[in-house]
């Protein structure tokens, strides 16, 4: 299948018609916005890679949403450099950006063939010998592939992901406990649902409820194919887990899924920390989780965060990577347990984030974590955070209404006042109108989702 070729081209079918939920809604809403947009778009524009002091370069996005813009926007922000895009379909945050000087659409197939994403990877980077091409994708099937294949990609690409037993091996929730077990970091209360040696039963939970239940390998339960199935479900008594494990089971879910004491209180925190190939931890940023989003589909994502210096935190995330010997990027989801003020921490994603803006946003740029580690072999450590930061995806003018009376809203409306606040998807490099139109217009959609909606958020 012929590939679109630049990032002003289209596919045949429009993307409102296979995109679900809030995308789809969003990105019909900023067609209509946009169409009051100038009619010519201004071409990308970025630096020659490897020319005017530039790294010889290339960054490759995978990823056609939000997150995939922000991996492209650190590349453009610290070398301005264009990237490349390779994608299942057009849409409005990556398609129509200014950011990206070629965007190769694959077609629908490649929404489920994925191997189609790699072998057109496999092409763009044998275009491009004199050049060292990076993939970056926050999406979890794609980096096995890539750290599965990185020997067959071509030599002048850097898969920036850990090998296939270390992903498999750190994902899983249940290795994970163990690894901060060792560590001497605190996790919650867990039990482990095991599916694969049949169905198992609610009394297998001897904590109190209401509890928590995750799989243990998300990729897998990702797979399935149930009604209500959720990123995690939050369950209140025995009878609601008793149905929950009857459905899992006669969806034919083989995996593990592990119950855990749901912590009371609102601390909900973030770390993104890069673990350069030295040893050193050259970046680590913290936040607090002040919104996720109330959608049954994407519960529990960050919608709006607070960056802020957590040392304990850091250290502990520093113990977890050098207990796992995990190199690059993480991002770990911890609370802080209001009855006691410790730290416990759920789990590890080993890649960015999908919010890895708010480290970037900060002043920590995740693109030249990657550029200088990998590429030139001298780890540069990141700036100490020198202001608080507001990450949002939700518009400033919101949040007021949005966030609960107290000292988390009050901080956010005098750093927003102060200009302390960023949205991946608003970018002042970004010269597209029709991108600008479509930020403006998700970020008022996606608010319109709380409308209603219970406050997700902790316990």
């Amino acid at each position: 299948m012929s590939p679109a070729p630049t990032s002003g081209s289209t596919s045949s079918t429009s993307p409102a018609s296979l995109v679900k939920g809030g995308l789809r809604s969003a990105m019909s809403m900023a067609e209509r916005v946009s169409s009051t947009a100038a009619a010519k778009v201004a071409p990308a524009r970025g630096r020659t890679p490897g020319e005017g002091g530039t790294p010889p370069v290339l960054p490759v996005v995978l990823d056609f949403t939000l997150s995939g813009y922000a991996l492209a926007r650190a590349f453009h922000e610290r070398y301005d450099l264009t990237s490349v895009a390779i994608v299942p379909l057009h849409t409005p945050a990556v398609g129509d950006s200014s950011l990206f000087h070629e965007v190769r659409v694959l077609g629908h197939e490649a929404l489920t063939n994925h191997q189609l994403v790699m072998d057109e990877l496999v092409r763009v980077a044998a275009a491009h010998p004199n050049l060292t091409v990076i993939p970056l994708t926050n999406n979890d099937s794609y980096v096995q592939m890539l750290s599965a294949q990185r020997d067959s990609l071509g030599a002048n690409v850097v898969v920036p992901h850990e090998s296939p037993e270390m992903l498999v091996r750190i994902s899983d929730k249940n290795h994970f406990n163990a690894v901060c077990a060792e560590a001497g970091v605190l996790t919650p209360g867990t039990a482990v649902l095991d599916f694969g040696a049949g169905r198992p039963s609610a009394t297998e939970v001897t904590f109190p409820f209401p509890i928590i239940v995750k799989p243990a390998d998300s990729a897998l339960h990702n797979k399935l194919t149930m009604q209500g199935k959720r990123k995690l479900y939050e369950i209140d008594d025995s009878a609601a887990l008793e149905d929950l494990i009857d459905r899992l089971h006669a969806a034919g879910f083989t995996g593990e899924m592990l119950a855990q004491d749901r912590i009371p209180g609102d601390d909900i925190l973030s770390v993104t920390i890069y673990r350069a190939r030295t040893g050193e931890v050259t970046l680590a940023r913290t936040s607090k989780v002040l919104l996720q989003d109330p959608r049954p589909a994407y519960l529990g994502i960050p919608d709006v965060q607070v960056v802020q210096d957590m040392p304990d935190v850091v250290d502990a995330s520093v113990r977890i990577l050098e207990t796992a010997d995990y190199y690059g990027f993480a991002n770990l989801d911890a609370i802080r347990d209001p009855r006691d003020g410790s730290v416990k921490f759920f789990e590890v994603n080993p890649r960015y984030g999908r919010n890895c803006y708010y480290a970037t946003g900060s002043g920590a740029n995740i693109a030249e974590q990657l550029v200088t580690d990998l590429v030139e072999g001298r780890p540069m450590a990141a700036p100490a955070l020198e202001n608080e930061l507001v990450y949002t995806v939700l518009p400033p003018r919101a949040l007021q209404r949005l966030l609960p009376e107290g000292s988390d809203r009050s901080l956010v409306e005098r750093l927003v006042k102060a200009g302390h606040w960023a949205d991946p998807l608003k970018y002042g490099g970004e010269r597209n109108p029709k991108h600008k139109a479509y930020a403006h217009a998700a970020a008022w959609h996606h608010a319109r989702a709380y409308r209603g909606a219970p406050r997700v958020i902790g316990g």
